[in-house]
């Protein structure tokens, strides 16, 4: 198996998402997402895409980021919308991953800091 191939298994991503890169740049885990070409989102060909990055759980103790063209289709209305990527919320820079650790963390963070303790 790829690297590119257990990085894709560990984030569940399915065609028509695919890894394309992974480099390790600093100290920090970068891997590259992008769509296979002419894949459709809706059934709705791709306008244009905008870079977007977000923050992920740590590969071992190396904080690690997510890159992808964010896919945008015209909609039947004419309206352009942005495509909803698998692995975070709307507008979200966290994946859900991420988001799903750090709120599973909150409690303990509370318990630590209780007056006293």
């Amino acid at each position: 198996m790829q690297p590119t191939e257990l990085f894709a298994l560990g984030l569940g991503l399915t065609p028509p998402w695919k890894i394309v890169d992974i480099e390790f740049i600093d100290g920090e885990v970068h891997i590259k997402v992008d769509f296979e070409r002419g894949a459709r989102f809706g059934g709705l060909e791709v306008h244009d895409t905008s870079e977007r990055k977000w923050r992920h759980l740590n590969f071992f103790k190396y904080p690690c980021f997510i890159h992808a063209r964010v896919p945008r289709v015209i909609g039947k209305d004419g309206k352009v919308a942005t495509v909803q990527v698998p692995w975070a919320h709307a507008g979200s820079g966290f994946t859900m991953d991420f988001e799903a650790h750090a709120i599973g963390s909150f409690p303990r963070c509370l318990w630590r800091r209780r007056p006293g303790s």
